[in-house]
């Protein structure tokens, strides 16, 4: 049994590390690439790299242990992810999420179009934790009312898309969020939490620029027709009044006190079936079938039904195998000591954490240009690198925070991007002109590495995650 267990543990030159590490990734692109759905991609990565170990000598046995093993790590995650698609359909069915677009949509005003519409979208992303549903249907009202009154459409598009990404990026109802903090093994409201660091001064500086480019325009008034419709038509099929709100408040106050985050979200999922079968006339068997199956809007105002058709366990269960096959691939990279040696060879020459940082940025920021796909780049960097930042004594929500500063805002402005295309076909807009307006996404990696170099933000694996804004490391601790 020793020698077995010796014969597992050989070592793998840098060479045949490097092939383990690229080719993987050199199939995964391109099917991404092509349209070939990330869960396939990921397949026929494992595929290869136990081939490539049984070729290099490495046993079945050992090779599907560590596999199977660091997948089944990965089931809190997916409980996690699927409780949260729950949620979202509670949330809506139950009113909470209706009531906090309602009351979004009426802070429109025509002085402050341009900051309001980013702040709008910000909202709207945060409740739903959805970038595409945020840009497909309050985007698109916001739209019209800036085409009605000649408002720049390549500004308003921009600040729609800043918006969006924004709030995906943070809501902890977000795929995105789930998958960066699942994939570096984090703490799902230690990574929210560091993510602030980044986030809060960037908010701050879009809007403080779509102000003063708003303010150029100076439209006169707001024919707020689209705005009106989604207003009325909520109000008409959803009771939202403040009531509905307490499952947000509930879930954000457990959070607060720092609960497991499994049981936020089952003791929030409760509760919200709970409110929406006392505040909203609907029977609790919908109640269940809509947690399970998603709401299915039918108000007859396409606006609202595109913007609240969603949600529902089943929504996640691609994004639950994604987190499964990320553990799998990484169980066997791990096995085969492919990443420990690649990345132990990158990193050799840098001497400081913010390098470490850096490169992940450069690294990521590739990635999205190349491969244009948010779940490729918040999961394999994430599995290569958390051991490197443990070596260095970087908190994991470090690294799981710099995923999202590139993975999840960048493939907005990649014109070659899925998520790029949807903008154009929605709006008409091509990417190159909302591309110069879209603050958030164009400043995100340099405010990264920049937080990175001045030590803002830059927890070691021992402190405890806490929001202070502009707290920083000093370089003698």
């Amino acid at each position: 049994m020793a020698n077995d267990e010796l014969k597992q543990k050989k070592e793998i030159s840098f060479v045949k590390a490097l092939i383990g590490l690229i080719v993987p990734v050199g199939i995964m692109v391109p099917l991404v690439l092509i349209g070939i759905d990330l869960i396939f991609a990921y397949l026929a990565a494992i595929f290869f790299l136990v081939v490539y170990g049984l070729v290099l000598g490495y046993e079945w046995d050992g090779l599907s242990k560590d596999m199977l093993n660091s997948g089944a790590t990965m089931l809190e995650a997916a409980l996690m992810i699927a409780l949260v698609g729950g949620l979202i359909g509670a949330w809506i069915i139950g009113g909470t999420i209706p009531t906090m677009i309602y009351y979004g949509l009426k802070l429109i005003s025509p002085q402050m179009f341009a900051p309001l519409t980013f702040l709008l979208c910000v909202i709207t992303s945060m409740t739903t934790g959805s970038n595409w549903g945020t840009v497909g249907t309050v985007g698109v009202a916001l739209f019209g009312v800036a085409a009605g009154m000649g408002f720049p459409l390549p500004l308003t598009v921009g600040a729609i898309v800043s918006g969006a990404v924004m709030g995906d990026k943070l809501s902890p109802l977000s795929d995105t969020t789930l998958l960066a903090s699942a994939s570096t093994k984090t703490n799902l409201f230690d990574h929210v939490i560091s993510m602030l660091y980044t986030t809060v001064p960037l908010v701050i500086i879009c809007f403080v620029l779509y102000t003063i480019l708003g303010f150029k325009y100076s439209p006169g008034e707001l024919d707020a027709a689209n705005i009106s419709l989604l207003v009325n038509g909520i109000s008409a099929n959803f009771n939202t009044s403040v009531l509905t709100l307490l499952p947000l408040a509930l879930v954000l106050v457990l959070a607060f006190k720092r609960m497991p985050p499994l049981a936020v979200f089952g003791i929030g999922l409760a509760a919200s079936i709970i409110f929406a079968v006392i505040l909203q006339p609907v029977a609790l068997k919908d109640v269940f079938t809509t947690v399970v199956s998603g709401y299915s809007s039918s108000t007859g105002i396409e606006l609202i039904d595109n913007l609240l058709s969603r949600g529902g366990i089943n929504s996640m269960l691609s994004v639950m195998m994604i987190a499964i096959l990320a553990g799998m691939l990484s169980g066997i990279m791990s096995h085969m000591s492919i990443l420990e040696t690649v990345i132990n060879r990158m990193v050799g020459a840098l001497h400081s954490p913010a390098a470490l940082v850096t490169l992940v940025t450069l690294l990521c920021s590739g990635l999205a240009i190349g491969a244009c796909d948010q779940y490729l780049i918040l999961t394999l960097p994430g599995i290569a690198f958390r051991p490197s930042f443990d070596k260095a004594d970087i908190h994991s929500a470090v690294l799981s925070r710099t995923l999202e500063d590139t993975g999840t805002v960048m493939t907005s402005i990649v014109p070659w991007s899925m998520t790029a295309s949807f903008i154009i076909a929605t709006y008409g807009v091509p990417t190159l002109s909302y591309l110069p307006f879209t603050f958030f996404s164009l400043l995100s990696p340099f405010v990264c590495i920049l937080n990175a170099w001045l030590g803002i933000g830059l927890f070691r694996t021992t402190d405890k995650v806490k929001y202070r804004p502009l707290w920083r490391r000093s370089k003698n601790a």
